[in-house]
Order: structure tokens, then C-alpha cells, then sequence
């Protein structure tokens, strides 16, 4: 192949490739699209299990690779177990424990500077909150 780059000419010999195409690499604006792969790196398997914040769900096709490149159509989708909410007592306890983290916090930054002002402020805020 003949090339020129900036008034200098050049013949490009590359030896063959042998390229591999992968299953399906997705879909863009409608048009499916393929990943190449040299023939001597193996093709990865997709996860067909995926998650998007904390929701599970699968995609299109739930298909895995086995390690001789046969497809096997994947019968086991885990079944979601139902979160429990959290009580109004549990989300106080958690709400407090973090305000006295924060204050503990704030104290030790205080103690390091030597300020005796803010260091009373915070120990009475710690007894109002009883921490």
C-alpha cells in the first residue's frame, strides 16, 4: 500500500491478520456493531447479569460462553429477595451515631489548634446530644 504523509512517500507492507468477530457487541442507533479480535487472543464472555444501582436485570440475550465457544441458553435468573425498610428508630440511631461521629471530629481538630472556646462549645453540644 502506497502512503504519503506530508510530501513523503512511503509503501506500507503489513503481514495478514487473522481476525476473529465476537457474538454481538450491541446495538447503536439501530445498527449492530462487532468487535474484532485477533484469532490468538481469546474472546472475553460478556456478563450477561448485570447491575444498575442495586437493581439486577439481564441483557437482550441471556446466553453464556462455555470455554469451547458453544452457546448454552442460561435457565437460572436469581430471584431478587425484597429489601426490608428501615425503622424510624433505626434511622435515628444511625442519624445520631453519625452526628456524634462528626462531633468527635470536630473535637479532636479543636484540641490539635488549641482553641478552648470551641472546644466548650462542642463538649455542651455532646451533652445536649448525649453522646
Amino acid at each position: 500500500m502506497k502512503l504519503t504523509y506530508r510530501t513523503i512517500s512511503y509503501e506500507l507492507n503489513q503481514p495478514p491478520i487473522d481476525m476473529v468477530e465476537s457474538e454481538l457487541g450491541g446495538k447503536y442507533r439501530g445498527n449492530a456493531w462487532q468487535v474484532h479480535y485477533p484469532r490468538h487472543i481469546p474472546v472475553p464472555v460478556a456478563n450477561s447479569h448485570l447491575k444498575y444501582r442495586g437493581v439486577a436485570y439481564c441483557s437482550e440475550d441471556v446466553r453464556s460462553v462455555e470455554s469451547n465457544g458453544m452457546m448454552n441458553v442460561s435457565p437460572e435468573i436469581q430471584p431478587q429477595t425484597p429489601k426490608r425498610e428501615p425503622t424510624p428508630e433505626n434511622i435515628m440511631a444511625v442519624h445520631t451515631t453519625n452526628i456524634c461521629r462528626i462531633l468527635e471530629r470536630r473535637r479532636q481538630a479543636a484540641l490539635a489548634r488549641g482553641d478552648e472556646r470551641l472546644l466548650k462549645l462542642l463538649e455542651l453540644e455532646a451533652r445536649q446530644l448525649v453522646c
